[in-house]
């Protein structure tokens, strides 16, 4: 049963056990090969043994004993026809090498949720070894097909303010597939290249450079708009309004509270958070409009069908596009830019709200990293960290 388990343990189905001995804090298992003859790797010819030696690996980790080695004997031989020497090896491992393939690979996955500086502390083995293992091993375990129907595309910040970069995830699972640096047209192309093939809808903000982007790359996905960040239009005009009125000495109490009244549906709120909302209304004309030409759209988002839709926007866009209110004049102009985006936006079950937390996790992977000076390296991270399976 003993001998069973540290077969188990070994996981070399090959090998001969001969025994297990300590030496300091490490733990080595002897192990052997059946007797075998291998032929030269040029004339596949008999061979002669020139010198044996033994080597230790390193091959797994246990618990309570920690990382444990192999050791195997390595055999010089020589080819009795052309008289070439080489020194034997074993599959899945390197006579070079201080590790077996399988230990490497183990030890590359463990960095997946954490840092390579922590599994390094854990194994008590140089931080560069860890880091050289993880960036070779790594990209064997993401997968080659890459055929998402829905996809999100946002931007975040290396550095805010200086540098940025565009993700590419899938709106369905979560999985980041693409980052680019940089936020312009090329780079926003250049990360939706990998699933432009199987794309059917693109979700994005109301950037400029998102639209020609995703029609470059993408001309036969559906674009839609995020509905979020429509309505982030019409709260930041309330905002600006409400910031003017306290401008002229007419304080509203909380800010927050104030806010959060302006941008809620009527049918969620109290009667009494009704009537002061319409106080407020009345103290400003602008702050009127604004609030009233919000509520016409949340009731255009309300559409059923494309006909409807359709139709109840341009009503919305018809009714304010020559608005005395220059904001929601500039909003309707917006909006009048991008009226099969808006459609889309309505009818669509698809949002950006998945990306904005991925782009939080993002965020926390380069302040764990303290940062990257590799965007391939980068990017090779947070799909990892994101992946839904691995190979």
């Amino acid at each position: 049963m003993y001998s069973q388990f540290i077969k188990e343990l070994i996981d070399l189905p090959d090998v001969l056990i001969e025994k297990e001995r300590k030496e300091g804090e490490r733990w080595i298992f002897e192990l052997s090969l059946p007797e075998q003859c291998p032929l030269c790797p040029v004339c596949l010819q008999r061979t002669t043994k020139m010198t044996r030696k033994k080597k230790q690996w390193m091959h797994g980790y246990a618990q309570r004993i920690g990382v444990f080695w192999i050791e195997l004997p390595v055999e010089r031989r020589r080819c009795c026809t052309c008289g070439m020497t080489f020194s034997t090896s074993y599959p899945g491992i390197s006579p070079r090498s201080v590790a077996t393939d399988v230990f490497q690979q183990w030890v590359a996955q463990s960095c997946i949720g954490t840092s390579i500086q922590a599994v390094a502390r854990m194994l008590k083995l140089p931080y560069t070894t860890v880091e050289r293992w993880f960036y070779t091993h790594a990209p064997s375990f993401l997968s080659n097909t890459i055929q998402p129907k829905a996809v999100c595309v946002d931007e975040f910040a290396f550095r805010k303010g200086h540098d940025y970069g565009v993700a590419v995830m899938d709106a369905e699972t979560g999985e980041v597939y693409s980052i680019e640096a940089g936020k312009n047209e090329a780079a926003i192309r250049s990360a939706l290249t990998c699933v432009s093939s199987s794309v059917q809808c693109v979700v994005s903000d109301l950037a400029p450079a998102m639209k020609k982007a995703i029609q470059g790359a993408c001309p036969e996905a559906v674009h839609v708009v995020d509905y979020f960040h429509v309505i982030q239009l019409f709260t930041e005009a309330l905002d600006r309004c409400r910031k003017y009125l306290a401008k002229g000495g007419k304080k509203h109490g909380n800010v927050r509270y104030v806010c959060c009244l302006l941008s809620q549906c009527p049918e969620k709120l109290t009667e009494e958070e009704r009537q002061t909302v319409r106080e407020w209304c009345k103290e400003s004309d602008y702050l009127q409009v604004v609030y009233q030409s919000l509520q016409h759209f949340r009731y255009v988002s309300k559409s059923q069908g494309e006909r409807q839709a359709k139709r109840r926007l341009e009503a919305w866009i018809h009714r304010y596009l020559f608005c005395t209110c220059s904001v929601v004049r500039a909003i309707a102009k917006a909006l009048a830019k991008r009226t099969e985006e808006i459609i889309s936006c309505i009818l669509s079950p698809y949002s950006n709200g998945k990306m904005e937390g991925t782009n939080n996790k993002i965020k926390l992977i380069k302040r764990r990293g303290y940062g990257y000076r590799n965007i391939q390296r980068f990017a090779l991270r947070v799909r990892l960290e994101t992946a839904t399976t691995l190979q």
